[in-house]
């Protein structure tokens, strides 16, 4: 599905990324975690082109980021920080994106408008929004679009508890329809609860990528990542 081999990212002579290696399956909901300024947002950058790495390839269902237009339709991005145009209504922009994609799911964007109680704000300007919703009209996106894999950035930040029960749903059932996830969280028990896989960057490397189901048989994510942090828990 998404296969990362040797990324490597610097800024000047500050080395972000060491030869990160990453092989996400399809149907794993990849929770990626990691200390403030380990690279996660980075390692995201360089997927989705935000960035260009220094060395590596990245790969999404054997689709090079050499096939630029193919490569891209490949995911949808939610970062943590969302640009707006802000006099464009939230439904407007929706479809704009849509027709990006060659989509036309109309009654499944409805459905996920529905479920993140979005029916009176999506017809709103951008400019309006909260953090929240902003965050909440990016995954109605996301899953209307329905790409093979949906990459994120904090995804539930801003969110209220109603919204993090509707993208828990949600994100099951994109799975079970053959979709694969890959989102970054400070937020370990969260990811103990929603992904099926974890996996731990430090010093530029993933030094674990493991099942959650796995590591719950041990011990906790959250013991676990402070282990491998060399923190005393």
């Amino acid at each position: 599905m998404l296969k990362i081999t040797n990324l490597q990212k610097g800024y000047g002579s500050k080395q972000i990324l060491n030869g990160l290696e990453l092989h996400i399956k399809k149907g794993e909901i990849l929770g990626f975690v990691g200390s403030n300024g380990a690279g996660k947002t980075t390692t995201l950058n360089c997927i989705t082109g935000i960035l260009e790495p220094d060395e590596g390839t990245i790969t999404i269902n054997g689709v090079s980021k050499l096939e630029v237009l193919n490569y891209k339709k490949q995911f949808f991005f939610i970062p943590d920080t969302i640009n707006i145009f802000k006099n464009i209504s939230g439904y407007d922009w929706m479809r704009f994106v849509m027709k990006l994609y060659d989509n036309k799911q109309t009654e499944r964007m409805k459905n996920f408008i529905t479920q993140f109680e979005m029916e009176e704000a999506i017809h709103k300007a951008m400019g309006t929004y909260s953090y929240g919703m902003l965050h909440k009209l990016m995954l109605i996106i996301g899953f209307t679009i329905n790409p093979p894999i949906i990459i994120m950035d904090e995804p539930l930040n801003g969110l209220d508890p109603k919204s993090v029960l509707a993208f828990k749903k949600i994100v099951q059932s994109y799975v079970e329809e053959g979709g694969t996830v890959f989102f970054s969280t400070h937020l370990l028990d969260i990811a103990e609860k929603i992904c099926n896989a974890v996996a731990i960057l430090k010093g530029g490397k993933i030094i674990l990528h493991e099942n959650v189901e796995d590591i719950v048989e041990k011990n906790t994510l959250e013991s676990l990542f402070m282990e491998k942090q060399n923190v005393e828990y």
